[in-house]
């Protein structure tokens, strides 16, 4: 049996992911697929959230839904049985947690930083003000590991001791704020 040799993923929230360890062959195909046209991509658990791993060129995906630039996928592979388990594991050892705001105008990101250090409530203005896509969750980002998002997002939030809020992160999406609470 010819094998081939992708990494593995587990997917959190949003995605159901399996990736390939052995050549597959369907019984059905999917009414709506697409495949990965680079070498290596991020698949994260929200969009611009947290990655839960790197999907090789070629991989299919079936899409389940679209959202902007945006596209939730599931990934049908095969692994062996022996690495999985039916119970999450848990090792959050070195894992930080934070909470975001992201807005469009500097000024916006200005105000909010001011109501903050005066003792606003972080997650009430990221419900009312973020344009984030965790803002419905009070711009919860849960539990993720150095190097989980962007550079200038991870190196922000490493400085924060917890309980601390960034400065302004400038991005070509937007201006971003963080708060450290692990």
């Amino acid at each position: 049996m010819k094998r081939r040799r992708f990494e593995v993923a587990c997917a959190v929230g949003l995605f159901a992911a399996l990736m390939w360890h052995w050549e597959v062959s369907y019984a059905q195909v999917p009414s709506r697929l697409l495949y990965v046209k680079v070498d290596s991509e991020n698949l994260r658990d929200t969009p611009r959230g947290r990655i839960l791993a790197k999907v090789n060129k070629g991989t299919e995906l079936q899409v389940l839904e679209e959202r902007d630039n945006w596209v939730k996928v599931q990934i049908v592979g095969w692994i062996w049985k022996e690495s999985t388990s039916p119970v999450r594991p848990v090792d959050l050892a070195g894992a930080m947690r934070a909470f975001h705001i992201m807005v469009k105008t500097r000024a916006e990101a200005e105000e909010i930083l001011r109501q903050l250090r005066a003792g606003a409530d972080f997650e009430q203005l990221a419900k009312q003000k973020s344009i984030g896509p965790t803002a419905a969750q009070g711009g919860d980002l849960g539990y993720f590991f150095p190097g989980d998002f962007a550079p200038q997002f991870d190196e922000a939030i490493r400085k924060l001791k917890p309980g601390e809020i960034s400065d302004i992160v400038e991005t070509p999406d937007g201006y971003h704020i963080f708060k450290r609470v692990k």
